[in-house]
């Protein structure tokens, strides 16, 4: 009789495969924490000595330098703006609102947007500086 050799079948080891997609998958969750909308955008903020931390989760709205104001990192018109700030205030019983304005941004347009988030509703208009 003629002995049989088992023939061994090829296998690939996965262990490492998962953990290196594990480490992927954390990786990119905890990188796109620190991205919001609002942090996304390339501003200049002016620089305080004073100051407060600002609020979580408040709703925040961004003017860059040539007076061009985002919501929720989209550009928005004044009436669009208004409409979306109600609507966020509405379920806000805070009523805070985080103003993000470029240090050059003209004094008039940042004083305009501030009007229209009082006119939204909120209580109080935080402004975003650097300590």
């Amino acid at each position: 009789m003629a002995s049989r050799r088992r023939r061994r079948e090829p296998s690939i080891n996965l262990a490492p495969l998962v953990d290196i997609v594990f480490l992927l998958v954390i990786f990119f969750m905890v990188s796109s924490t620190f991205i919001t909308p609002e942090t996304g955008l390339p501003i200049d903020l002016p620089r305080a000595m004073s100051g407060e931390a600002q609020p979580e989760g408040a709703p925040t709205v961004v003017v860059k330098a040539d007076g061009q104001v985002f919501w929720l990192g989209e550009a928005v018109d004044d009436v669009g703006l208004l409409a979306a700030l109600r609507a966020a205030l509405a379920e806000d019983p805070v009523g805070t609102v985080i103003l993000r304005a470029d240090r050059k941004a003209a004094h008039g347009r940042v004083v305009q947007v501030m009007d229209i988030i009082r006119r939204a509703g909120a209580k109080r208009v935080a402004v975003a500086a650097v300590p």
